[in-house]
């Protein structure tokens, strides 16, 4: 394999759960060596999660693939001392605390920035740094609640309802991972580092795409309410629609011409100019009935995979709507290499368990390809990190048996 983009990058990773997490696991699998410092004895959250305890030990190593595991108490002076050693020596700095913290440490990007001027540093709260609720604590689900996701998911006559991914987290890794190689871009022209304030409100609230035309709306002072079902900009826009089994399809269709493919599909040729359905005005004011059109059309087929066939051959978007079970063998996944066998951590091999079927790279690049690397253990690079850093193996162990006592 070709040397990876980010080999020989440092990163200092002090995030928890999955934002983070998830970030820093991209700059690894990009080749990035990448340093999670986590709590003695108990490590980051997702250790502690019930897939975990119950041993099937899954959050945890996919979102720290690839990365080095090193305990220390950032209370206690000679720990902390120790990360100042660190800081100087990275590219790279990412932390998840809440605002304030990392700087009762001298850990903000203030100090650390006059320690290492190059550095790129990325906080990521719930948040962010500045504003009235920066302290605010919050997860992936208050972020969905208060852009209002929560109240455009569901059924139009039941309560708002979470999504039940954590997409905020997710997305907000994404985010974080692409402005961090942006910054690392930016450093690259000037020598420059800087910081970088991510946040799951902001993450989300760039997601609501509803959000300018429900303001334009209200600036006519025309009120426009995100549906909870399908998109009210066209119809059928998109919409899920259950067959004789229990089964469903999605289809989208955003368009004239969308529609006049779902039409023939439909056998429906005289829909294209009938008058309650030949534009998006007038689909959107006829949508139940047009709706049941296609609804009943979908119910018609015994095996819904029939119906998904005869919008394929007509070339209207559709797809049947899998349940994540259905995913560890898809075809088309697989495929794809987006389903991969990442290897498991030491301890867990030691109990036989080789590997962990994960998912894969969804970048693909074809002269820097990622790679998906083993998780670590609990403090399983101690000795290895911290020995580069003026200490002696025997201190290191004689540091992290204090440490471990004191938990």
């Amino acid at each position: 394999m070709s040397q990876r983009i980010f080999e020989g990058l440092k990163v200092l990773d002090f995030t928890n759960n999955v934002a983070g997490p998830g970030a820093s696991a991209l700059l690894a699998d990009y080749g990035a060596e990448v340093i999670k410092i986590e709590r003695p004895v108990l490590g980051d959250d997702t250790r502690m999660w019930v897939s975990s305890v119950l041993e099937n030990f899954t959050w945890y190593p996919w979102l720290n693939r690839g990365k080095k595991s090193v305990t220390i108490s950032l209370t206690d002076p000679d720990g902390l001392a120790i990360i100042k050693k660190m800081v100087a020596d990275v590219d790279v700095i990412l932390q998840a605390f809440r605002p304030g913290v990392m700087q009762r440490f001298g850990l903000d990007y203030e100090s650390v920035s006059k320690i290492s001027p190059s550095v790129v540093y990325c906080s990521i709260s719930a948040y962010g740094q500045t504003g009235p609720k920066a302290t605010k604590a919050g997860y992936d689900q208050m972020a969905q609640a208060y852009t209002g996701l929560t109240d455009m998911t569901g059924e139009p006559d039941g309560p708002p309802t979470r999504v039940s991914i954590s997409i905020i987290d997710h997305s907000t890794g994404i985010n974080a991972f692409g402005s961090i190689c942006a910054a690392l871009y930016h450093r690259e022209k000037t020598g420059e580092g800087q910081h970088i304030d991510t946040s799951l409100v902001g993450c989300a609230f760039s997601m609501i795409d509803p959000f300018e035309e429900v303001a334009r709306g209200a600036a006519l002072g025309v009120p426009i309410k995100a549906t909870r079902t399908g998109r009210f900009t066209s119809y059928p826009g998109t919409g899920t629609y259950r067959g004789k089994g229990n089964e469903y399809c999605a289809i989208c269709v955003n368009n004239d011409k969308l529609w006049g493919l779902l039409c023939q599909a439909l056998e429906r040729p005289d829909l294209i100019t009938d008058p309650r359905s030949n534009s998006v005005l007038s689909r959107m004011k006829n949508a139940p009935l047009l709706h049941n059109i296609v609804a009943d059309w979908v119910a018609s087929f015994d095996d819904i995979n029939e119906a998904l066939e005869k919008l394929d051959k007509f070339g209207v978007p559709c797809a049947k709507v899998n349940s994540v079970g259905d995913l560890v063998t898809d075809e088309y996944l697989l495929a794809r290499g987006a389903i991969t066998d990442i290897p498991a951590p030491t301890s867990m091999q030691a109990r036989g368990v080789k590997t962990i079927r994960a998912r894969g790279p969804w970048h693909v690049l074809s002269k820097t390809p990622l790679q998906m690397r083993k998780p670590p253990d609990l403090g399983e690079h101690n000795v290895e990190v911290l020995t580069r850093y003026g200490l002696s193996a025997d201190e290191v162990v004689k540091l992290q048996d204090r440490w471990n006592k004191s938990k």
